[in-house]
């Protein structure tokens, strides 16, 4: 099982400089290669100098086959600078992606549509760092080097030119259609990942809950691993076409020169013709190219820095912290408040309560008056601006929320299902850690069975194995999606079950199978705090608690409250409706 342990510092300035050395190197590599583009102008001045003056075919033999040569020596180091930064990729997705992901998943102190932007500005830095851009900054030193002034050669060589175009453009339509296929297929899906990654960010709170964060974060690693090992494939036989178009157009321009020298021994063209400024010329504009060329992903990347950097500032969820025993279920909350994200208004106030372990607590109100905000709280799925939630005297920040996780059964009223299939959604996502077994089917199945959704899993099209899709609705309907979310927060018989509006889209008959999981859950000693709208489960619990404009009203035993000495406020409690 993988093992994800905060990263100190910022994830991704400490990423990066563990790929420094791959860029020095790769860096080192461009200077190589660079000192080899001098070649064809070492040999082109000989030629002139030594060929031309004492008409030596064989010393240009011999001239041509030491350009061969060193022209193989180049093409080896670009292939090997290309392996150098897909290298420094790879390095970079294993010692940054985890710790980004936790963030995304881990945390709520970020808005959603920062969370969906912060793997994809990774992904645009990745790139950047170690794609064609980074090879323009490399080259664009040296193209002072290079230029010269061009000058008129000889038709043939026109020839030659027109020759070896054809020939680089017909090896960049054979790379085109050879990387096509894969481009595509990759685009899908990387489109796919983000799709998945982007539902992942909308059920976040459900995933830190209950204690399914870890298995996401391998999940889609595993997703990545596949999505960067097809990418990496793809950048490189892209980059050994480029290679070997960079090799071929240098050896043919080379063999212009040659070409102008054989014409200059016939005395066809002049021994000036022969100093090919068009050589050097085309090779100094070429970083010039590249640079104009990467302006845009510069301009891009240096966005995604700084809205990424900022992002990895903000503290990463804490994975090493002291184990504490499994919870048996004594719940505190001490002065809890919660403000609106515009901070104007309170959604919470001085909220203070004790449930002893094995209470089943119902809480009821109008709508807005902070019953799910309440769950959330409780549940650890939101921060409370001010006050403190303690389970068995301690802080929620004290406890392992991957441990606490499995003795926690949580329900929003929105199910948050996963597109995966019911069996992975129950099971909270295990099988990617553990694997496939028989103990967990068995207890995925046992969930359903106390939550009363084995039967309309089994009347869907593949039984537990059926594929939710992507959208909200998981392809079920409203009762459906409940069912298997009520499931869910059953798995693994927890000691703690938040359940906001459970009853929501049930029937009398499933309603009442709902209160027999309650007192059964009850009797093994579960804590249970559930919010409805509906008076039929308040039948089930131990206390009752009403709130109003974020703040408790009254909390006191079933009996006192919905049959009081003085005027009874019953009939308000049963009125008290869509609590949020």
């Amino acid at each position: 099982m993988l093992s994800f342990a905060r990263t100190p510092g910022n994830v991704l300035a400490d990423a990066v400089r563990g790929c420094r050395r791959h860029l020095l190197f790769a860096a080192l590599f461009s200077g190589l290669v660079n000192v080899l583009y001098l070649v064809p102008s070492i040999f082109m001045l000989q030629v002139y100098d030594r060929v031309v003056p004492t008409r030596g075919g064989a010393t240009l033999f011999l001239l041509t086959l030491i350009l061969a040569v060193s022209l193989i020596v180049f093409a080896v180091l670009d292939m090997m600078r290309m392996r150098l930064l897909l290298r420094a990729s790879l390095r970079l997705e294993r010692r940054a992606a985890p710790g980004i992901l936790l963030r995304i998943l881990g945390t709520d102190e970020a808005t959603g549509a920062q969370r969906s932007q912060a793997m994809r500005d990774f992904d645009t830095i990745r790139a950047t760092l170690t794609g064609p851009t980074i090879l323009a900054l490399f080259d664009a030193p040296w193209a002072p080097i290079y230029i010269l002034i061009s000058f008129l050669l000889h038709p043939w060589i026109g020839v030659l030119a027109l020759a070896s175009a054809l020939l680089l453009g017909g090896i960049a339509i054979l790379s085109d259609r050879v990387t096509a296929r894969a481009a595509r297929d990759t685009q899908v899906r990387a489109m796919l990942a983000t799709r998945e990654q982007d539902v992942s960010i909308h059920g976040s709170e459900v995933v830190r809950v209950l204690g399914m964060r870890n298995a996401f974060v391998t999940r889609h690693l595993l997703e990545r691993a596949e999505l960067v090992r097809r990418q990496s494939s793809l950048a490189a036989t892209a980059g050994h076409f480029l290679a070997l178009t960079k090799f071929l157009r240098l050896l043919l321009q080379s063999l212009a020169l040659a070409l102008g020298a054989w014409l200059a021994i016939r005395q066809d063209i002049s021994g000036g013709a022969i100093f090919a400024a068009s050589l050097l010329l085309g090779r100094a504009l070429q970083p010039v190219e590249q640079i104009l060329g990467a302006m845009k992903p510069l301009a891009s990347a240096r966005n995604a820095w700084r809205d990424l950097d900022a992002f990895c500032r903000r503290p990463g969820p804490a994975a090493h912290v002291t184990a504490l025993p499994p919870p048996i279920g004594r719940i505190d909350v001490r002065g809890v408040g919660v403000l609106a994200e515009n901070g104007e208004r309170a959604l919470l106030s001085d909220i203070s309560f004790t449930v002893e372990p094995g209470q089943i607590v119902a809480l009821v109100g109008p709508s807005g008056a902070g019953k799910s905000t309440l769950l959330r709280v409780l549940a650890g799925a939101l921060t409370p601006d001010s006050g403190e939630v303690r389970i068995d005297g301690a802080s929620l920040a004290d406890w392992n929320r991957e441990h606490l996780g499995r003795h926690l059964g949580y329900m929003p009223q929105m199910p948050s299902l996963f597109p995966t299939t019911v069996h992975t959604n129950i099971s909270r996502f295990q099988a990617v850690l553990d694997g496939d077994s028989e103990a967990l089917d068995a207890a995925v199945v046992q969930a359903a069975q106390v939550a009363g959704a084995h039967d309309v899993i089994l009347g869907l099209p593949q039984g537990y194995a059926t594929m939710l899709t992507m959208a909200e609705g998981s392809g079920l309907s409203a009762g459906q999606n409940q069912a298997i979310a009520l499931a869910r927060a059953m798995f693994g018989q927890p000691t703690i079950l938040l359940l906001d509006e459970p009853n929501a889209h049930l029937d009398s008959e499933g309603e009442a199978r709902l209160v027999a999981t309650m007192e059964a859950m009850r009797r093994r000693g579960a804590t249970i705090i559930v919010s409805t709208h509906r008076t039929g489960l308040l039948q089930a619990v131990d206390r009752i608690m009403v709130l109003r404009g974020g703040t408790i009203q009254l909390f006191d035993d079933r009996a006192k409250v919905l049959r009081p000495a003085g005027p009874p406020p019953g009939p308000a409690v049963a009125a008290a409706g869509g609590a949020r």
